[in-house]
Protein backbone atom coordinates (compact mmCIF):
# COMPACT_ATOMS: atom_id res chain seq x y z
CA UNK A 1 0.00 0.00 0.00
CA UNK A 2 2.96 2.53 0.80
CA UNK A 3 3.76 1.87 -2.93
CA UNK A 4 0.95 2.53 -4.38
CA UNK A 5 0.43 5.66 -2.07
CA UNK A 6 3.72 6.85 -3.59
CA UNK A 7 2.88 6.46 -7.20
CA UNK A 8 5.09 3.06 -7.65
CA UNK A 9 2.00 0.26 -8.90
CA UNK A 10 4.54 -1.55 -10.06
CA UNK A 11 5.23 -2.60 -6.54
CA UNK A 12 2.00 -2.40 -4.62
CA UNK A 13 -0.53 -4.51 -4.63
CA UNK A 14 -0.71 -5.77 -7.93
CA UNK A 15 1.85 -8.09 -6.37
CA UNK A 16 -0.38 -10.19 -4.01
CA UNK A 17 -1.26 -12.60 -6.50
CA UNK A 18 2.42 -12.91 -7.63
CA UNK A 19 3.41 -13.59 -4.07
CA UNK A 20 0.58 -15.97 -3.99
CA UNK A 21 1.72 -17.79 -6.76
CA UNK A 22 4.96 -18.45 -5.41
CA UNK A 23 3.42 -19.87 -2.39
CA UNK A 24 1.54 -22.22 -4.32
CA UNK A 25 4.31 -22.68 -6.07
CA UNK A 26 6.58 -23.44 -3.12
CA UNK A 27 9.08 -20.93 -4.16
CA UNK A 28 8.08 -18.46 -1.21
CA UNK A 29 7.52 -19.43 2.41
CA UNK A 30 5.26 -17.28 4.15
CA UNK A 31 6.24 -18.87 8.00
CA UNK A 32 10.03 -18.22 7.21
CA UNK A 33 12.08 -16.14 9.59
CA UNK A 34 14.99 -14.38 8.99
CA UNK A 35 18.59 -15.46 10.81
CA UNK A 36 21.47 -13.93 11.23
CA UNK A 37 24.40 -15.86 9.82
CA UNK A 38 27.20 -14.45 10.95
CA UNK A 39 28.00 -10.89 12.38
CA UNK A 40 30.82 -8.26 13.35
CA UNK A 41 30.40 -5.23 15.21
CA UNK A 42 30.17 -3.23 11.77
CA UNK A 43 29.03 -6.96 9.48
CA UNK A 44 26.46 -9.29 9.27
CA UNK A 45 24.77 -11.75 7.31
CA UNK A 46 21.13 -12.61 6.73
CA UNK A 47 19.75 -15.30 5.27
CA UNK A 48 15.78 -15.24 5.09
CA UNK A 49 15.17 -18.96 4.36
CA UNK A 50 12.96 -17.93 1.20
CA UNK A 51 10.49 -15.98 3.12
CA UNK A 52 9.01 -12.61 2.46
CA UNK A 53 12.04 -10.50 1.89
CA UNK A 54 10.14 -7.27 3.03
CA UNK A 55 10.40 -8.09 6.65
CA UNK A 56 14.11 -9.75 6.10
CA UNK A 57 15.63 -6.52 4.51
CA UNK A 58 13.90 -4.19 7.31
CA UNK A 59 15.31 -6.64 10.17
CA UNK A 60 19.00 -5.81 8.36
CA UNK A 61 18.42 -2.18 7.79
CA UNK A 62 17.77 -2.01 11.97
CA UNK A 63 20.44 -3.69 12.82
CA UNK A 64 23.11 -1.44 10.82
CA UNK A 65 20.84 1.63 11.99
CA UNK A 66 22.25 0.35 15.36
CA UNK A 67 25.40 -0.70 14.41
CA UNK A 68 26.35 2.79 12.92
CA UNK A 69 25.02 4.27 15.60
CA UNK A 70 27.84 2.70 17.66
CA UNK A 71 30.55 2.96 15.18
CA UNK A 72 29.63 5.22 12.24
CA UNK A 73 28.86 2.66 9.61
CA UNK A 74 27.29 -0.62 9.28
CA UNK A 75 26.81 -3.45 6.51
CA UNK A 76 24.89 -6.20 6.13
CA UNK A 77 23.89 -8.85 3.09
CA UNK A 78 20.83 -10.65 2.93
CA UNK A 79 20.45 -14.43 1.10
CA UNK A 80 17.66 -16.47 0.32
CA UNK A 81 14.84 -13.64 -0.21
CA UNK A 82 11.84 -12.83 -2.36
CA UNK A 83 10.88 -10.01 -4.22
CA UNK A 84 11.96 -6.89 -1.81
CA UNK A 85 9.49 -4.44 -2.48
CA UNK A 86 9.91 -0.88 -3.40
CA UNK A 87 13.53 -0.08 -2.27
CA UNK A 88 12.84 3.39 -1.45
CA UNK A 89 10.91 2.56 1.83
CA UNK A 90 13.94 0.94 3.17
CA UNK A 91 16.48 4.04 2.44
CA UNK A 92 13.44 6.82 3.34
CA UNK A 93 13.04 5.38 6.99
CA UNK A 94 16.72 5.22 7.20
CA UNK A 95 17.26 8.57 6.45
CA UNK A 96 14.35 9.41 8.87
CA UNK A 97 16.17 8.68 11.49
CA UNK A 98 19.00 10.80 10.58
CA UNK A 99 21.34 8.41 8.95
CA UNK A 100 22.44 7.45 5.67
CA UNK A 101 21.28 4.67 3.73
CA UNK A 102 22.39 2.75 0.50
CA UNK A 103 20.58 -1.05 -0.70
CA UNK A 104 20.72 -2.54 -4.02
CA UNK A 105 20.03 -5.71 -4.75
CA UNK A 106 20.51 -7.97 -7.58
CA UNK A 107 20.90 -11.01 -9.86
CA UNK A 108 23.75 -11.81 -12.41
CA UNK A 109 24.03 -14.98 -14.58
CA UNK A 110 23.31 -16.91 -17.58
CA UNK A 111 19.27 -16.72 -18.05
CA UNK A 112 18.82 -14.75 -14.67
CA UNK A 113 16.59 -11.98 -14.64
CA UNK A 114 14.81 -10.24 -17.47
CA UNK A 115 16.96 -7.98 -18.60
CA UNK A 116 19.89 -8.25 -21.35
CA UNK A 117 23.55 -7.17 -21.06
CA UNK A 118 24.35 -3.93 -22.78
CA UNK A 119 25.11 -4.92 -26.50
CA UNK A 120 23.16 -8.55 -25.77
CA UNK A 121 19.61 -9.93 -26.44
CA UNK A 122 19.13 -12.64 -23.80
CA UNK A 123 18.45 -12.73 -20.69
CA UNK A 124 21.56 -12.05 -18.04
CA UNK A 125 20.55 -9.47 -15.36
CA UNK A 126 17.68 -8.24 -12.99
CA UNK A 127 16.13 -4.93 -12.83
CA UNK A 128 18.83 -4.58 -10.03
CA UNK A 129 17.72 -1.41 -8.75
CA UNK A 130 19.33 1.04 -6.45
CA UNK A 131 18.15 3.58 -3.43
CA UNK A 132 20.24 6.15 -1.60
CA UNK A 133 18.26 8.30 1.33
CA UNK A 134 19.80 11.50 2.79
CA UNK A 135 18.54 13.17 5.99
CA UNK A 136 17.27 16.68 5.12
CA UNK A 137 16.63 19.22 7.46
CA UNK A 138 12.94 20.82 8.06
CA UNK A 139 11.45 18.79 5.49
CA UNK A 140 11.20 15.15 4.04
CA UNK A 141 14.67 13.43 3.22
CA UNK A 142 16.41 12.77 -0.37
CA UNK A 143 15.39 9.78 -1.80
CA UNK A 144 16.94 8.33 -4.62
CA UNK A 145 15.33 5.19 -6.20
CA UNK A 146 15.74 3.27 -9.94
CA UNK A 147 15.76 0.64 -11.00
CA UNK A 148 19.24 0.04 -13.13
CA UNK A 149 16.77 -1.07 -16.59
CA UNK A 150 15.10 1.40 -18.58
CA UNK A 151 11.93 0.38 -16.83
CA UNK A 152 11.12 -1.26 -14.02
CA UNK A 153 9.31 -4.84 -14.87
CA UNK A 154 6.67 -4.02 -12.32
CA UNK A 155 5.83 -1.18 -14.38
CA UNK A 156 5.78 -3.42 -17.75
CA UNK A 157 3.09 -5.31 -15.33
CA UNK A 158 1.14 -2.87 -14.90
CA UNK A 159 0.95 -1.55 -18.59
CA UNK A 160 -0.39 -5.02 -19.87
CA UNK A 161 -2.94 -5.11 -17.03
CA UNK A 162 -3.55 -1.55 -18.33
CA UNK A 163 -3.98 -2.27 -22.17
CA UNK A 164 -1.34 0.06 -22.85
CA UNK A 165 2.10 -0.03 -24.45
CA UNK A 166 5.55 0.69 -22.64
CA UNK A 167 7.91 3.25 -23.70
CA UNK A 168 10.00 3.16 -26.90
CA UNK A 169 13.31 1.86 -26.08
CA UNK A 170 12.03 -0.29 -22.82
CA UNK A 171 11.83 -3.92 -24.26
CA UNK A 172 13.27 -5.89 -26.97
CA UNK A 173 11.09 -9.58 -28.16
CA UNK A 174 12.61 -12.96 -28.05
CA UNK A 175 14.50 -12.51 -30.89
CA UNK A 176 16.42 -8.96 -29.68
CA UNK A 177 13.85 -6.59 -32.18
CA UNK A 178 12.62 -3.14 -30.15
CA UNK A 179 9.03 -3.74 -28.95
CA UNK A 180 6.46 -1.49 -26.84
CA UNK A 181 4.22 -4.19 -26.57
CA UNK A 182 4.14 -5.62 -22.54
CA UNK A 183 3.17 -8.61 -23.01
CA UNK A 184 6.45 -9.42 -25.50
CA UNK A 185 8.52 -9.33 -22.26
CA UNK A 186 6.72 -12.53 -20.68
CA UNK A 187 7.04 -14.45 -24.08
CA UNK A 188 10.66 -14.31 -23.85
CA UNK A 189 11.66 -10.90 -24.49
CA UNK A 190 13.85 -8.70 -22.05
CA UNK A 191 14.16 -5.44 -20.66
CA UNK A 192 16.83 -2.84 -21.88
CA UNK A 193 19.37 -1.14 -19.69
CA UNK A 194 19.21 2.44 -18.66
CA UNK A 195 20.84 4.41 -20.79
CA UNK A 196 19.71 3.09 -24.08
CA UNK A 197 21.70 1.95 -27.18
CA UNK A 198 23.82 5.74 -26.33
CA UNK A 199 24.92 5.07 -22.68
CA UNK A 200 23.55 1.40 -21.94
CA UNK A 201 27.12 0.59 -20.74
CA UNK A 202 26.24 3.08 -17.67
CA UNK A 203 22.96 0.91 -16.88
CA UNK A 204 24.98 -2.34 -17.77
CA UNK A 205 27.65 -1.29 -14.98
CA UNK A 206 25.00 -0.29 -12.24
CA UNK A 207 23.17 -3.59 -12.83
CA UNK A 208 26.05 -5.69 -12.63
CA UNK A 209 27.41 -3.85 -9.84
CA UNK A 210 24.13 -4.53 -8.03
CA UNK A 211 24.29 -7.70 -8.15
CA UNK A 212 28.16 -8.19 -7.48
CA UNK A 213 27.36 -6.47 -4.42
CA UNK A 214 24.49 -8.53 -3.65
CA UNK A 215 26.77 -11.81 -4.17
CA UNK A 216 28.23 -11.23 -0.98
CA UNK A 217 25.37 -13.00 0.26
CA UNK A 218 26.16 -16.31 -1.15
CA UNK A 219 29.69 -17.04 -1.13
CA UNK A 220 29.32 -19.44 0.54
CA UNK A 221 25.82 -20.05 -0.19
CA UNK A 222 25.48 -23.75 0.87
CA UNK A 223 22.25 -23.97 -1.24
CA UNK A 224 21.47 -22.31 -4.33
CA UNK A 225 17.77 -20.51 -5.13
CA UNK A 226 15.41 -22.63 -7.16
CA UNK A 227 13.97 -20.09 -9.78
CA UNK A 228 10.99 -18.13 -8.78
CA UNK A 229 13.20 -16.15 -5.63
CA UNK A 230 14.13 -13.03 -5.46
CA UNK A 231 17.54 -14.41 -6.30
CA UNK A 232 15.89 -15.46 -9.50
CA UNK A 233 17.99 -17.60 -11.71
CA UNK A 234 17.81 -21.51 -11.99
CA UNK A 235 20.21 -23.59 -9.34
CA UNK A 236 23.76 -22.83 -10.87
CA UNK A 237 27.07 -21.74 -8.55
CA UNK A 238 27.63 -19.13 -11.32
CA UNK A 239 25.34 -17.06 -10.43
CA UNK A 240 25.33 -13.82 -8.30
CA UNK A 241 22.21 -12.59 -6.06
CA UNK A 242 21.71 -10.87 -2.86
CA UNK A 243 20.72 -7.57 -1.18
CA UNK A 244 23.70 -5.53 -0.17
CA UNK A 245 22.84 -2.45 2.17
CA UNK A 246 25.15 -0.18 4.42
CA UNK A 247 23.80 2.70 6.76
CA UNK A 248 26.49 5.56 7.51
CA UNK A 249 25.91 8.30 10.70
CA UNK A 250 26.56 11.50 9.55
CA UNK A 251 27.85 12.76 13.24
CA UNK A 252 30.63 10.84 12.96
CA UNK A 253 31.71 13.20 10.06
CA UNK A 254 30.70 16.07 11.77
CA UNK A 255 27.01 16.40 12.99
CA UNK A 256 23.78 14.81 12.00
CA UNK A 257 21.89 17.97 12.50
CA UNK A 258 25.00 19.90 10.15
CA UNK A 259 24.32 17.26 7.19
CA UNK A 260 20.91 17.49 7.21
CA UNK A 261 21.26 21.45 6.99
CA UNK A 262 23.68 21.08 4.17
CA UNK A 263 21.37 18.56 2.68
CA UNK A 264 18.32 20.73 2.93
CA UNK A 265 19.68 23.57 1.31
CA UNK A 266 21.59 22.15 -1.35
CA UNK A 267 18.16 20.32 -2.24
CA UNK A 268 16.35 23.83 -1.92
CA UNK A 269 18.74 25.66 -4.11
CA UNK A 270 17.93 22.50 -6.97
CA UNK A 271 14.17 23.23 -6.42
CA UNK A 272 14.84 26.63 -7.52
CA UNK A 273 15.21 26.02 -10.61
CA UNK A 274 11.73 26.22 -12.70
CA UNK A 275 10.34 23.07 -13.06
CA UNK A 276 12.79 20.60 -10.47
CA UNK A 277 12.58 18.28 -8.56
CA UNK A 278 14.39 16.76 -5.99
CA UNK A 279 14.82 12.30 -5.88
CA UNK A 280 11.78 11.95 -3.55
CA UNK A 281 9.70 14.67 -4.02
CA UNK A 282 7.94 13.36 -6.96
CA UNK A 283 6.59 10.04 -4.34
CA UNK A 284 6.14 12.60 -1.24
CA UNK A 285 3.38 14.77 -4.11
CA UNK A 286 2.08 11.66 -5.37
CA UNK A 287 0.91 10.81 -1.74
CA UNK A 288 -0.55 13.36 -0.82
CA UNK A 289 -2.58 13.45 -3.77
CA UNK A 290 -3.79 9.95 -3.02
CA UNK A 291 -3.80 9.96 -0.01
CA UNK A 292 -7.07 12.53 -1.16
CA UNK A 293 -8.01 11.06 -3.77
CA UNK A 294 -7.84 7.49 -3.44
CA UNK A 295 -5.95 4.21 -5.09
CA UNK A 296 -6.57 3.49 -8.72
CA UNK A 297 -6.08 0.15 -9.96
CA UNK A 298 -6.68 -1.58 -13.39
CA UNK A 299 -9.58 -3.61 -13.59
CA UNK A 300 -7.51 -6.84 -14.21
CA UNK A 301 -5.68 -6.32 -10.93
CA UNK A 302 -9.02 -5.55 -9.28
CA UNK A 303 -10.42 -8.87 -10.46
CA UNK A 304 -7.36 -10.42 -9.33
CA UNK A 305 -7.24 -9.42 -5.74
CA UNK A 306 -11.53 -10.10 -5.82
CA UNK A 307 -10.45 -13.96 -6.34
CA UNK A 308 -7.79 -13.80 -3.92
CA UNK A 309 -10.42 -12.73 -1.48
CA UNK A 310 -12.74 -15.01 -2.30
CA UNK A 311 -10.31 -17.90 -2.23
CA UNK A 312 -9.37 -16.12 1.26
CA UNK A 313 -12.41 -15.55 2.58
CA UNK A 314 -11.71 -12.27 2.69
CA UNK A 315 -14.04 -9.48 0.96
CA UNK A 316 -13.20 -6.74 -0.73
CA UNK A 317 -14.83 -3.20 0.17
CA UNK A 318 -17.19 -1.86 -1.94
CA UNK A 319 -15.73 0.35 -5.08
Amino acid sequence: MAANLAGHDSHGVQRLPQYVAQIDAGTLIPDARARTVRESPVLALFDAHRGFAHPAVWEACGWAMTRAGESGIAAAAVRHANHVGRLGDYTERVAQSGLIGVLTLGIAGEGAGLAAPFGGASRFLGTNPWSIGLPAAGGDPFVMDFASTTVAEGKVRVAAASGRQVPEGALLDVQGRPTRDPERLYEGGSLTLLGGVVAGHKGYGLSLAAALLGALAIVDDPEPSPAGTMSGPPPNPDYAAGVFLAVVDPEWFGGRQAYARLVARISDQARAFEGVLVPGDPERLERRRRQREGIQLPGPTWQELAGLGERFGVPLPAA
